[in-house]
């Protein structure tokens, strides 16, 4: 509702913009709508020239055609807009839970305010026309209109692939009305279709696809030629750990009939604690949701053991904000530069997960709590693993597992960002010692996880991670790398080092 509020505030400002345009310079408006009859040639050009990649907002089919008469004259669109979210909000008032795909929602529209597919397909393009047209310099101001347009265009463009779901009541507040409108994509390869339409050769790679076969199924091609590779290491320096029991040999779990048990808090709070004092630096330890997390932390407040680990270093928390976000990173930052070291709780698809590097010192030990499932009572979850399932005979369990897995590894991952680097990577979760989930980790991280660090104790977790950085404390010299993880130019160019390195590629 408050974005249909901003685009009805956006709506009526374009409109006195027009107003004014026309009393002082009429014939700007003239040549954008003789502009218009000719086409969209200049967004084809666009994409022709790489200004910008197939955006799937704008289908090929209408780059050639003359954008239609009933939104053509910049008055015209404008009054489009506002049938247009006069019907979406229309479409908020409900009380029940609705669902349906694109062709059921364009059959509505077209029913209650007679808006066709067509003038639909064009608005966003429109839009962004009559905002170069008006020289409107503050874009962000309009992103509320810009986000209504870019949803009437796909959702009149892609009649598979999407689903439209509206909810009267958010899920953390059930008695408060607060409608929203979802439009989510099942389908991925949507995404990806222009890029492989556009080039000969694609090269798909990262550090956390894994289990490959499912991204050739779920993105919808056949690859040519699929490999995993290893890290080249002059020393192991990465020592992923699986931890499964306390001291009190009580199993640690973050599954939902466990999430309130006092001995697993309390094993978390330990193992963090236990961890703060011998690990030298940045600690980043990344939780399953934000409530997981806000309650783990209340808990250990309680217990005391927050103050204890307030002993050996500072605590910074991740939140929704971002601005507040930024400030924690910037004072981990500082604290890991500056003393003891600190540590950065965060959360597992969030911001800090996804996009932050903890190079270095900055990030000697990640802990991963809990296996980060997707709430799964979400109703565009059900949506897509039904899709998934349907179209490519994807089990509902199997991507969970490899969305979970796929997620932790992206967490984990963040202690390693070299080959200088070293970090432990800290599996909490007795779960992770399941072949079935192991096995979804990416080559890297497998290869390094022996028998003896399975279903550990913290005891035995500590033991082993102070043997590990006592080691990784050793000099470490450029010459130990050469021939191994770096090569001189001498050693790339010799016939000899070069049919090794096929005889490697070969054996993956």
């Amino acid at each position: 509702i408050r974005t249909l509020d901003r685009s009805q505030a956006n709506v009526e400002t374009l409109q006195n913009t027009i107003q004014r345009i026309k009393e002082i310079d009429a014939a700007k408006l003239k040549e954008e709508y003789r502009r218009l009859v000719e086409g969209l040639k200049e967004a084809n050009v666009a994409r022709e020239t790489d200004i910008y990649l197939s955006n799937p907002v704008l289908p090929d089919e209408i780059l050639q055609e003359a954008v239609p008469g009933s939104i053509r004259t910049a008055e015209h669109f404008v009054g489009f807009m506002k049938r247009l979210l006069e019907y979406l909000k229309s479409r908020l008032r409900i009380q029940h839970v609705v669902q349906e795909s694109s062709p059921q929602f364009l059959k509505d529209i077209y029913e209650k305010v007679c808006i066709d597919r067509k003038p639909l397909r064009f608005c966003a393009e429109r839009l962004r026309s009559l905002l170069r047209t008006l020289e409107i310099t503050d874009i962000a101001d309009f992103s509320p209109i810009t986000l209504i347009s870019h949803f009437a265009t796909l959702v009149s463009t892609y009649s598979k692939g999407f689903t439209i779901i509206i909810e009267p009541f958010e899920d953390k507040t059930p008695t408060i009305a607060n409608p929203v409108l979802h439009f989510s994509c099942m389908d991925p390869s949507i995404a990806i279709k222009p890029v492989f339409e556009r080039f000969q050769s694609v090269i798909i790679t990262s550090g956390t696809l894994s289990p490959l076969d499912i991204y050739p199924r779920i993105l919808d091609f056949r690859p040519v030629t699929m490999s995993s590779f290893t890290m080249t290491l002059a020393r192991t320096c990465l020592c992923p750990l699986i931890v499964g029991r306390g001291n009190d040999q009580v199993a640690i779990s973050s599954k939902f009939e466990t999430r309130e048990d006092f001995a697993v808090i309390r094993n978390y709070g330990n193992l963090l604690l236990e961890l703060s004092g011998i690990v030298p630096d940045g600690i980043v330890a990344f939780f399953t949701s934000y409530i997981y997390m806000e309650n783990i932390v209340a808990s250990w407040y309680e217990q005391g053991i927050l103050e204890n680990i307030q002993r050996n270093k500072l605590i910074f928390i991740e939140t929704p904000d971002a601005a507040e976000t930024s400030m924690a990173l910037e004072k981990y930052q500082e604290a890991c530069e500056n003393g003891r070291g600190a540590i950065l709780l965060s959360v597992a698809r969030g911001k800090v997960s996804e996009g932050i590097d903890f190079v270095h010192h900055y990030g000697r030990a990640v802990i991963m709590f809990g296996v980060p499932y997707v709430y799964t009572q979400s109703r565009i979850l059900k949506a897509r693993l039904e899709y998934l399932r349907d179209q490519f005979q994807i089990r509902e369990n199997d991507f969970l597992t490899f969305d979970a897995m796929r997620h932790a590894a992206q967490c984990v991952g963040r202690a390693i960002r070299g080959k200088t680097d070293y970090g432990l990577m800290i599996f909490a979760d007795k779960r992770y010692a399941r072949a079935d989930k192991r096995g979804k980790l990416p080559r890297w991280i497998q290869e390094h996880i022996s028998d003896g660090s399975l279903n550990l104790t913290i005891d035995e977790t500590v033991q082993l991670s102070k043997h590990f950085l006592r080691q990784m404390a050793q000099p470490f010299r450029r010459e130990d790398q050469l021939g191994l993880s770096l090569l001189t130019l001498d050693q790339l160019q010799s016939e000899e080092t070069l049919q090794r390195i096929a005889q490697i590629a070969q054996q993956v």
